[in-house]
This record gives C-alpha cells, structure tokens and sequence, in this order.
C-alpha cells in the first residue's frame, strides 16, 4: 500500500441545513418549496428529509478539495438564497439550540413512514443536521488499508465517552 496515487481519490459532501422562520427563529416547514424551488436550478443536488425542518444538498462526486468546496460554496448561495425569496432563513449546526423536536412535522414519504413506525421517538427526535464527506477510493483493498489504519486512533474519540460514563452521565452505547 506505500504506492497510493492519491489522485486516484474523490469526493463528495453532503450538507442538511435547517430551515429557520425569521421572526422566532424556530425550525419551521417549508412544506418542500425550497425543494421544488432548488431542483428547478440544481436538480438532485437538493432532497427533502425526514423533519420538514431540513433541506438536504449533496456536490457531485469531485476530483479534489478544490472542487467540491466550490461546488458547496454554490449549493449554500442556492439554498440560501431560495429560502430567502420564500421568507425563510436557513442554518447549519448540528442541532438547533431550542426548537422542540416533538412539534417538527414529518415528510410524508414511505420510507419516512417506515422509519418513524419502527424507531417511533427515537426517529422523530433524531433532529440534527450533518455535514458528511464521503471518499472515493480506487478498490475495496485500498478502503480497508485506510480503515484499518485509522482504528490505532480509536481510543482518542472513544475515551472521552468512558469517561462520561465513569462521572455518572448518560451513556449513547459505544
């Protein structure tokens, strides 16, 4: 594996922003017009998720860095500036700081359906927003080589969730 052609790499992001009502700053559905609206200008690149509250981009699949960031610089100008000509504000953090999962309304979708019917409240408070960068990599050899070279640093992201649990704090079952 010493010969790796990093070239031979891609990559493609994900972000899911939340929609904001500009006066209360609570989450709020958009009732999938930003949706619509982004599909007219970026076609798949936009998606509906499970909360109303969310609007989901993805880049195409890029050679480098480079290109994706531009290509998630223009997703984020899009986005915004959609939700903004529909009266909303749009977000990003991994959860909003005070707006209530139980009062966010769900998309209506069989897949949706499927998920809240078998997880109920754990899939309906599941309300968080990610940014996921997904690599490409020239075979599954190559994939397992970098995978397992990153489990020497387990311990640094699993430690601080021991030790959460020696001081008496909720457990998330890592």
């Amino acid at each position: 594996m010493a010969d790796i052609n990093y070239g031979n790499f891609t990559i493609g992001i994900e972000e899911e922003y939340m929609v904001i009502d500009p006066e209360t700053r609570e989450l709020k559905s958009h009732e999938q017009k930003i949706v619509s609206e982004g599909q007219k200008i970026i076609r798949d690149k936009v998606k509906a998720e499970m909360h109303q509250a969310v609007v989901e981009v993805g880049t195409d699949i890029c050679r480098d860095i480079h290109e994706a960031r531009q290509d998630v610089s223009t997703l984020r100008k899009t986005i915004s500036q959609i939700a903004g000509d529909l009266g909303f504000h749009v977000g990003a953090a991994g959860t909003h700081p005070f707006s209530d999962w139980e009062h966010q309304l769900i998309t209506e979708h069989a897949r949706y359906d499927e998920i809240v019917n078998e997880l109920q409240e754990a899939a309906r408070s599941n309300l968080i927003f990610g940014l996921h960068v997904h690599v490409g990599m020239e075979s599954r050899e190559m994939a397992n080589h970098i995978a397992n070279s990153t489990r020497y640093f387990s311990a640094a992201y699993l430690c601080p969730q021991h030790q959460l649990s020696i001081l008496g704090r909720p457990q998330d079952g890592l």
